[in-house]
């Protein structure tokens, strides 16, 4: 490179050259932007928190006031805010029934609340309607309309009823039997079944008026079994009917329940896919099924059947049958009764 082109080259660089003052200067622009922006996020940052505290703020006094709660389950509201993952959305508690659950649960697990306040609460907020895919969280989310068993204990066919809109205070049911009784004090357990699976809690009667009985609510409903319906051991006979044939068949159920049943497969008869009939009786009610066999196990003795286009009625006939004494114990009630003594309630 020749001396002239190096002087050209030194001349350009030294033009894009920056002195240390200007160093200094971009680098406290730089800075000043940097700490501007910080700023100016930190401030937009605490004027959305307080509008959304606002705003929290008065949804939930909008709600509150309508629904008028009471000190206490204003209270209970309070203790309930300690749960929620961000405080600051205290109105989920009183609008969104899967946060009112969450903290809920949380302060029964610390003994900070009884399930009849919290149960009270719940309908007054309105979080009792209840959904049939879903788990329900308490005996108040149970549907009005629902047919429920209300067992006193295992020498007692359970009493069908059906649930009414509840009330704050307690679970309520209409008695559906005639001569169904259930006294006040008597401790019970109650089994609800739904597309969710069968549930089931224990209370007590509160009152009864009638055929209107109350009972305490309950926010600790326990799955009874993971199936969607619940199903018992029982050795029951039941005759079979094929649709491609006249002639019935004896069996006897290994397994029956609300949505399905296993029995004995008689001369190894059915396999896979077959349609029949199944009839059984209890005591003088005879119930007549229809279903398919859907496997067969065992090494072909045993077939598990599930039912077809079933309805709610039949399948609460199906329930009492299952929960009906077996005869061993109803023997043991009539001698008890015969000897003068008195079964325990």
């Amino acid at each position: 490179m020749t001396p002239s082109v190096q002087r050209f080259f030194d001349q350009v660089a030294n033009a894009y050259r920056a002195s240390p003052v200007e160093v200094l200067i971009v680098v406290l622009l730089v800075v000043g932007l940097i700490a501007g922006l910080v700023a100016y996020a930190v401030v937009r940052s605490r004027k959305e928190e307080r509008e959304q505290r606002e705003l929290a703020r008065r949804l939930f006094d909008e709600k509150t006031s309508q629904v008028a709660l009471s000190p206490s389950q204003r209270e209970l509201l309070a203790l309930m805010r300690r749960y929620l993952r961000d405080p600051v959305n205290v109105h989920h508690l009183v609008t969104d029934e899967v946060a009112f659950n969450a903290a809920a649960a949380r302060l029964r697990e610390e003994g900070g609340a009884d399930a009849a306040a919290i149960a009270a609460l719940r309908v007054t907020l309105g979080f009792h309607t209840g959904r049939g895919e879903r788990a329900p969280s308490s005996s108040a989310a149970i549907p009005p309309g629902s047919t429920v068993l209300v067992a006193r204990n295992k020498y007692r066919k359970p009493a069908r009823t059906r649930v009414l809109e509840p009330s704050p205070q307690s679970f309520r049911v209409q008695i559906l039997e005639e001569g169904a009784r259930l006294p006040p004090g008597a401790a019970v357990d109650v089994y609800f079944h739904s597309s969710a699976g069968v549930f089931t809690f224990h209370t007590t009667i509160l009152s009864e008026s009638g055929g209107v009985v109350e009972m305490s609510h309950s926010e600790e409903l326990e799955r009874y079994q993971k199936r969607r319906y619940y199903r018992r051991k029982i050795a029951l006979p039941v005759r079979i009917l094929p649709f491609d044939s006249d002639r019935a068949l004896l069996s006897r159920f290994r397994e029956i329940g609300g949505g399905g049943a296993s029995l004995v497969n008689p001369e190894g008869h059915f396999k896979a896919g077959d349609e029949l009939e199944l009839r059984f009786r209890s005591d003088d009610d005879e119930i007549r099924l229809t279903g398919t066999v859907v496997r067969v196990s065992d090494s072909g003795r045993v077939i598990h059947v599930n039912y077809e286009h079933i309805k709610e009625g039949l399948r609460d006939r199906i329930y009492r049958a299952i929960f009906k004494p077996p005869k061993d114990e109803q023997e043991a009630m009539r001698r008890a009764a015969a000897q003068g003594v008195k079964t325990t309630e």
